[in-house]
């Protein structure tokens, strides 16, 4: 008995150690999102030129000297990169019990301690001017680095996931997302939607006093990230039954009111950005339990977000990142439909020409950062490739021959494969015009534009000819699924179906051809088919309600 007793208190000591260790491990990602947070207001410095507050006095001396950029980057950019991987580590480390994911974090922010002493020392005898938030990042970076090696020393391979089971909550109150939480999530997006819609006219040409000055500008980011991403997030959120993926959807809602109303800044962008990494997790961990081509090629379009959204908080223009975000929309869309094709006799070689068209499109988005104009035509044919495969082994093939509300989402999904192959053979012809090329993005009326617009043709034929028709025809069964609400279905749905159909044909016909009342009168009316599906909508759920009064009323 007493030879047990000094091995019985080793192991209770060990058990306790790894404990601690767990909990401090909650503290890398606060660390991570400060240290991001003080990389962006860098970055933002150092593209606007402003002063800083500092205290130290030498703030700008060394954000905007010769040795705050590296062949033309940002050195805070880097840091941004930096500290947005740590960010993904650090929460991977906390929520997926991963070992070898904190001994990726020693390391980078190991890598990071490094350079933080050398530009540490380039201040003091070189510059000779001191940055305080530079400092503040350096003091960070080892706080990183020194928290995530004493975890990775006292946790064992085996005892990471130990704590999490004494700390856990119970099931039903860790698993489920309230509907009070997720109503206002879905209102913050479709603020997102209204407000994107709005500038959206005034870009187009529709010269209204009363758009606020803020919108037009931010006009993508809302209607990809404001809108289209938390609807995505919420909906991944509660399919999932956990509560911390909705922190994706939650930022990027918060983000959504940062844009409108205007506030000068990083702010937005970063919190649209985190937005987009909480997806980036949230699909790592659909992959680690289900790897399959379908939450692969999901969690790839989450990852083309992140990339396009970074990107854009470095300070690239919106005209230089949309193709990301396109990205995005098809590859998560793509991978939902691969899904529902598990319930049909799909042949081996039928995935894997879904990974060829797959591919093929990826390998030209990357391919436009070298070689833009070949890059993007290669991308083209992917997506020609891509529609092709959908138009032929989706389900929809099948669910159009039945009635009711199966045909009307057949049909609306086999539209949206058709403007998706129309927006692949524009690129194709067209190349980097249709991906921005030339594009000057200052020119909102009409009467500025002096030929045809391949640009505008091709990104709403992506964004509003296959992105909104795989919306109406999900948003029937969505909508319920997500909000607990009822959407019966009524043949009063093919009236925005066909509108949005006609006014972009319109719009798309008025922008080859520069015929620009057509290109303006069906950007409106695509508006009005979006308000008309809204109004649809909300007279089902009322239909809906009653119907399920009735039913109690007769029990």
């Amino acid at each position: 008995m007493r030879d047990d007793a000094p091995m019985s208190q080793l192991r209770s000591t060990e058990v306790v150690g790894g404990r601690r260790a767990w909990r401090w491990l909650l503290g890398l990602p606060g660390l991570a999102l400060f240290g991001l947070a003080d990389s962006a207001y860098l970055l933002w410095q150092h593209r606007t030129a402003r002063m800083a507050f500092c205290l130290a006095g030498g703030c700008d001396v060394v954000n905007q000297g010769e040795y705050s950029e590296i062949n033309g980057i940002p050195l805070a950019a880097f840091g941004v990169g930096a500290y947005l991987l740590l960010l993904v580590l650090s929460i991977m480390a906390v929520t997926l019990d991963s070992r070898r994911t904190l001994g990726m974090i020693v390391a980078i922010a190991g890598i990071g301690v490094a350079v933080s002493a050398w530009l540490i020392y380039l201040q003091v005898a070189v510059i000779e001017s001191i940055c305080v938030w530079c400092v503040l990042s350096a003091l960070t970076m080892t706080s990183l680095f020194t928290l995530s090696l004493s975890a990775f020393l006292m946790i064992r391979p085996l005892e990471l996931s130990e704590p999490t089971n004494q700390t856990q909550m119970p099931q039903s109150q860790t698993k489920v997302l309230r509907y009070a939480f997720r109503f206002p999530l879905m209102a913050l997006g479709m603020l997102a939607l209204l407000a994107a819609m709005l500038g959206g006219l005034f870009r187009l040409g529709w010269d209204w006093s009363a758009v606020p000055s803020t919108l037009p500008a931010v006009h993508g980011p809302l209607m990809v990230s404001g809108f289209l991403g938390t609807l995505i997030g919420l909906e991944r959120a509660v399919a999932m039954g956990k509560w911390w993926p909705a922190v994706g959807p939650l930022s990027t809602g918060v983000g959504t009111l940062v844009l409108i109303t205007g506030v000068p800044g990083v702010v937005g962008p970063a919190l649209m950005t985190f937005g987009s990494l909480a997806l980036v997790i949230t699909f790592v961990h659909l992959i680690r339990g289900q790897p399959a081509l379908f939450t692969v090629t999901m969690g790839l379009g989450a990852l083309a977000w992140l990339t396009g959204n970074t990107l854009w908080l470095s300070g690239w223009p919106v005209v230089n990142v949309v193709s990301w975000w396109a990205a995005f929309l098809i590859l998560t869309i793509a991978g939902e439909r691969l899904e529902l094709s598990r319930f049909l006799p799909l042949a081996q070689r039928h995935r894997f020409s879904f990974l060829a068209a797959a591919g093929l499109f990826a390998a030209g988005l990357l391919l436009a950062g070298m070689t833009f104009d070949i890059g993007t035509r290669l991308s083209g044919l992917g997506l020609v490739a891509l529609s092709a495969w959908l138009l032929r082994h989706d389900m929809a093939r099948h669910s159009v021959q039945k009635a009711g509300l199966h045909r009307f989402v057949a049909l609306s999904l086999l539209a949206g494969y058709v403007w998706l192959m129309v927006a692949g053979l524009l690129t194709v012809s067209l190349g980097g015009v249709a991906a921005g090329l030339h594009h000057d993005a200052t020119l909102h009326a009409i009467h500025e534009h002096s030929g045809p617009d391949g640009y505008d043709a091709t990104l709403h034929a992506i964004f509003v000819g296959f992105v909104f028709s795989m919306i109406i025809g999900h948003a029937p069964i969505i909508f319920p699924s997500v909000l607990g609400i009822s959407l019966p279905f009524r043949p009063a749905f093919y009236s925005h179906l066909i509108l949005l159909h006609l006014s972009l044909a319109l719009r798309v016909v008025g922008d080859i051809t520069a015929w620009w009342p057509g290109r303006l009168g069906g950007g409106l009316l695509n508006v009005v088919a979006v308000l008309l599906f809204l109004g649809n909508m909300a007279l089902s759920a009322a239909q809906g309600k009653r119907s399920v009064a009735l039913v109690d009323a007769g029990r």
